[in-house]
């Protein structure tokens, strides 16, 4: 399943940590990392996967371009892919691993406003859009279950100036709409709910140009999709997604 993604979330802290209202000029900053990062989703009993949880572990890679100008206001567009990765949500069926992929994109827009001891607070918003492909076994009827998310944003970051670098936290809640659909003919949307992502990280800076993050991120989602019809006309459900990541990311400013 995908989500989301926010997500969200390299963008925010590149934005948190480095305040843009000291700068002359408008820059632009690039930025690319890997990030080991747990999926899991898990359905209710009313759902089509009855009690059942699906867990991937793999490595994300994510890029990101981020516009500052003079004032503090900033645009960062960012894309994150999961690279070769796996599920368990079959694991009683076969012992052959099926693939999995997650990827998501986000745009956002926010202020920063930088404090003259080096502290810096943001608020931010945007829109992300999130794409998540399971599959399965062919003795299943089915090859591929997809879930599809997008929605919108909003949220609060702050930095502080620490050991040379700066420490920052980032706090976003989003409201999201998700299909989830498999290529038997299943199909079926949850509308819009609630969920919120949490991180932190560190950034030091090697020279006016080059600088280095790590950052942990944490993501929590609850999509109540509407009755389907099986054999019978089955009762809406819930499907509950997280994202965890540890992460390390490059940039460079010109």
């Amino acid at each position: 399943m995908k989500t989301h993604r926010i997500g969200l979330w390299g963008s925010l802290f590149v934005l948190a940590v480095f305040p843009a209202t000291t700068q002359a000029q408008s820059v632009f900053r690039l930025y690319a990392g890997l990030a080991p990062t747990t999926y899991k989703i898990s359905f209710d009993q009313n759902a089509p996967y009855s009690n059942m949880i699906a867990k991937s572990n793999y490595i994300a890679a994510n890029v990101g371009v981020t516009w500052i100008s003079p004032r503090g206001i900033y645009v960062d567009l960012a894309a994150s892919q999961s690279l070769s990765a796996t599920h368990d949500l079959w694991n009683s069926v076969t012992t052959q691993p099926q693939d999995f992929s997650h990827d998501f994109y986000t745009l956002t827009a926010g202020y920063s406003h930088a404090f003259a001891q080096g502290a810096s607070i943001s608020g931010f918003g945007g829109y992300i859009v999130s794409n998540t492909v399971l599959h399965a076994p062919s003795q299943l009827g089915f090859t591929e279950d997809k879930f599809d998310s997008q929605g919108i944003f909003i949220g609060v970051g702050g930095g502080y100036p620490v050991l040379g670098g700066q420490a920052s936290a980032s706090f976003a809640i989003a409201s999201m709409k998700g299909k989830w659909r498999d290529d038997s003919g299943f199909n079926n949307s949850a509308d819009y709910t609630i969920g919120f992502s949490l991180g932190a990280g560190y950034t030091y800076k090697f020279s006016q140009a080059w600088g280095i993050t790590a950052d942990v991120r944490s993501q929590q989602y609850k999509y109540v999709f509407g009755a389907y019809t099986a054999t019978t006309v089955e009762p809406e459900y819930t499907v509950k997604e997280s994202i965890t990541s540890l992460g390390v990311r490059v940039s460079y400013q010109f």
